[in-house]
């Protein structure tokens, strides 16, 4: 089962040897919310190495996770495999927030409720959003260009910097609070 359309249908370009693919607007998007939620997490894994090597660890994971997916995505956008991990692992990490962030965490330099941060509730956000656009694009992947239109070509292009832009903004303002 493919998901979007085949590379071959997709296949542009303005002279022999020029043609290129075009990457799906929704898969696009995907890769740029994994992209910019990795990157709020390499940024949070530096702030967190100087309180506690361990947890500066998991960030460092997470966040180099995110981006080789956002990498892997954008050059393999039929990978459908690599969709499902994604999507269930942005799941796992927004409801590990949620959870440190409602009820606490047991371990770590502060164990208890943490405080919530406009970095992290953006990248918590990015990453449902993540999740859900997969589980639209692979519950009916023959409608998926129908259903997620309003993700195609330019709209996914300024999702995609609109939350870059946010992300780079706030980690060079030191984006995470305690």
């Amino acid at each position: 089962m493919a998901v979007g359309p085949p590379d071959a249908d997709a296949a542009a370009g303005s002279g022999p040897g020029l043609a290129r693919s075009r990457v799906p607007g929704f898969i696009l998007a995907i890769a740029g919310l994994a992209l910019t939620s990795g990157t709020i997490h390499i940024v949070a894994a530096a702030e967190h190495l100087g309180d506690d090597w361990l947890l500066g660890v998991f960030f460092v994971l997470v966040g180099a996770g995110q981006l080789f997916a956002a990498g892997w995505i954008f050059r393999k956008p039929h990978d459908e495999r690599m969709l499902k991990i994604v999507a269930a692992g942005s799941v796992m990490v927004s409801l590990l927030w949620v959870f440190s962030r409602t009820t606490g965490i047991a371990f770590g330099p502060e164990p208890g409720r943490a405080s919530v941060g406009v970095a992290d509730t953006i990248t918590t956000l990015q990453q449902f959003i993540l999740a859900a656009i997969v589980v639209a694009l692979l519950r009916r992947p023959e409608a998926g260009d129908r259903r997620l239109t309003w993700m195609s070509g330019p709209m996914a292009t300024r999702l995609t910097t609109a939350f870059l832009t946010m992300t780079l903004f706030k980690a060079a303002l030191g984006g995470h609070e305690h």
